[in-house]
């Protein structure tokens, strides 16, 4: 669920409560080709998504974890592992961008998609990304654990007596 809330975009209010609650109407059909300028365009709503403020933190702690398990390597070596896992990652990257593009390009029109580059690539909105991750890692770390299937179980034990012990 937390990964489904980091993948939305987040835009800036803009238009009457009423319109927001909408859903988008799908503007290709289904198995239809977006156009490229729909496409583009969404690929820009795709880089302004929350996730893509924290892949380069996982992949810092991706790489350092692997760097870490190899101790065997050269520093030239691991040194090379890492602009490796930095190639690999724009890789994954890039085809992350491109997914999520066609599928908001599906789904939007492009004088949609125009209104949302513009509200997402604002000065308040470039902000808000950068400053995500260092806010996520600080409301996660206080947060502490979250596990929804233990904390589950836990209070159906409370509420039933049923499902404890393990």
């Amino acid at each position: 669920m937390l990964i489904a809330l980091l993948l939305l975009p987040q835009a800036a209010p803009t238009a009457p409560a009423a319109a927001q609650t909408q859903l988008p109407r799908p503007t290709t059909a289904i198995g239809a080709a977006p156009s490229a300028e729909a496409e583009a365009l969404a690929v820009r709503v795709a880089r302004a998504g929350s996730i893509m403020a924290l892949l380069p933190l996982v992949a810092k702690k991706d790489t350092d974890a692997l760097v870490a398990d190899h101790p065997e390597l050269s520093a030239a070596e691991k040194q090379r592992l890492r602009a490796t896992a930095d190639a690999t990652f724009k890789a994954g990257v890039a085809r992350i961008e491109t997914a999520f593009g066609r599928a908001y390009a599906r789904r939007f029109s492009v004088p949609e998609l125009r209104v949302l580059v513009t509200q997402l690539e604002s000065p308040e909105q470039r902000r808000l990304r950068a400053l995500q991750p260092p806010v996520m890692a600080e409301a996660l770390s206080a947060l502490g654990e979250v596990d929804l299937k233990k904390d589950t179980l836990a209070a159906f034990c409370r509420d039933t007596g049923k499902l404890c012990g393990k």
